[in-house]
């Protein structure tokens, strides 16, 4: 199996592992608690695909692809899990968590997103750059 081969297979277990603690995450049936570790183990997976990013001198687009891809899913399910635990006044703390670190960890994730995949292209960065402060790209 080639190099390709193997980051085809590890882009797709990860897909499918990020989409399994994204609905444990927002499963009603489940305890609170339990949906807050599985979020939780989200953000550890979006968190490993960050430093993966990092430790590559040029992502390749598939990369980059699933990382954008995982950490929409985190910041939605994130969101509608807040909200959810918000509305139940959810105890969490059998997860060892707050809704502040939830909030905090949520955050994290949109950092994240706005790092390495902001909503410009470097284009019109530095085209913004160079306009507000007459500075070079």
């Amino acid at each position: 199996m080639g190099v390709g081969s193997i980051e085809i297979l590890q882009s797709q277990v990860a897909g499918r592992f990020a989409g399994r603690l994204a609905r444990r995450a927002q499963a009603n049936d489940l305890p609170g608690a339990a949906q807050v570790v599985s979020w939780m183990d989200l953000v550890e997976l979006c968190r490993e695909l960050d430093d993966s990013l990092v430790a590559a001198d040029t992502p390749s687009p598939e990369a980059l692809a699933l990382h954008a891809a995982v950490l929409e899913l985190t910041i939605h399910s994130g969101e509608r899990l807040i909200s959810h635990i918000r509305r139940q006044h959810s105890d969490l703390s059998a997860a060892g968590q707050t809704i502040e670190t939830l909030a905090a960890s949520l955050e994290l994730m949109r950092i994240f997103q706005r790092s390495w995949h902001p909503d410009f292209t470097p284009t019109e960065l530095d085209s913004a750059r160079q306009r507000l402060f007459h500075a070079a790209a």
